[in-house]
């Protein structure tokens, strides 16, 4: 049995869409898994995680009474005492980006936690590089004709979301969806940019949403800035890669010797002007029946390659 703690408030965004693809990975290779959130009470009902998965509520104190190993997918700060406790008992975590070890995690002895990308990897001595796992998407009978470009991830500080504004008053005409912090529209976007509307964005939390709407689009953008992070994958990159779509990211998060490599497997940009430009060029009529293989960079991602890397982290001592 493998016990997966989510220890955040967060419905949406990466953190939500690890657990799934987590989850999944282990039950496809015949793990046997339970799903929790720490409660003020132990409940026997399940309720809805999102993605088509159920979570069950249980006390910090019953948490450490299960039988098999506990991982904590994802901690939230407001969450720290209770990862610290899981942690103490042998719990394993899982760190996607260097800001959580400086806003919740910071001081806790963290055993060789699992790390996604290779710039973590360097920043957090004694952790174990895994990337994300991935269960590819099944392709339709009939593939949608492509038209277009879109974003699929948040719509967030750290997202650059005021870039693609830019670009699509200089014609880049990106369909921005995503799930929205609406403290940064109201306050940095709505100002600024009267043409955005709050709450328009959102899409289903369904394992196929975000990929379905790639099946339509030429490429996705995603420019993602995280201070001491990049090179390696999101899951929007992966979803893209899965449709067949070019991922459009920042050059900010390029890395030497990564797994993004411009002109291989995504396009980068620097700039408002540039982001149209590519934007333009993506729309025209020769990439209205393209479909791109990104099957050798997927198959890294395998949750038959991916879990046995897990297994082993998770059984060593």
């Amino acid at each position: 049995m493998i016990n997966i703690f989510y220890l955040s408030g967060n419905t949406t965004g990466g953190w939500v869409t690890f657990t799934y693809h987590l989850v999944r990975s282990l039950q496809l290779c015949g793990e046997e898994v339970e799903l929790y959130k720490i409660g003020n009470n132990t409940e026997r009902k399940s309720r809805p995680f999102g993605y088509h998965l159920d979570y069950r509520n249980i006390t910090l104190e019953d948490a450490l009474k299960l039988p098999g190993q506990n991982l904590i997918a994802a901690a939230a700060k407001n969450y720290r005492e209770a990862a610290a406790v899981l942690i103490e008992n042998g719990a394993k975590l899982v760190l996607h980006d260097p800001t959580e070890l400086k806003a919740g995690l910071a001081g806790l002895d963290i055993d060789r936690p699992w790390v996604i990308r290779r710039a973590v990897a360097a920043r957090v001595p004694g952790s174990v590089f895994i990337r994300h796992p991935y269960v590819r998407r099944v392709p339709p009978h009939k593939f949608p004709k492509r038209n277009g470009v879109i974003s699929t991830s948040r719509i967030d500080f750290d997202k650059n979301t005021i870039m693609m504004l830019n670009a699509n008053r200089l014609g880049a005409d990106i369909k921005i969806h995503g799930f929205e912090n609406r403290l940064y529209t109201r306050f940095k976007v709505c100002p600024d940019y009267p043409e955005w509307e709050q709450s328009k964005a959102a899409y289903p939390r369904t394992p196929d949403a975000a990929y379905d709407m790639l099946l339509q689009a030429t490429a996705m953008v995603d420019l993602s800035d995280i201070k001491g992070d990049g090179g390696g994958t999101q899951y929007t990159f992966l979803e893209a890669w899965d449709a067949g779509c070019v991922p459009i990211i920042g050059a900010w998060w390029i890395r030497p010797k990564d797994d993004m490599v411009p002109e291989k497997n995504c396009l980068a940009v620097n700039s408002a002007k540039e982001l149209a430009s590519i934007c333009k060029f993506m729309r025209s009529p020769k990439y209205h029946d393209r479909r791109d293989d990104f099957s050798t960079e997927l198959k890294r991602h395998n949750y038959k390659v991916i879990v046995p890397q897990v297994l082993d982290w998770l059984n060593a001592r």
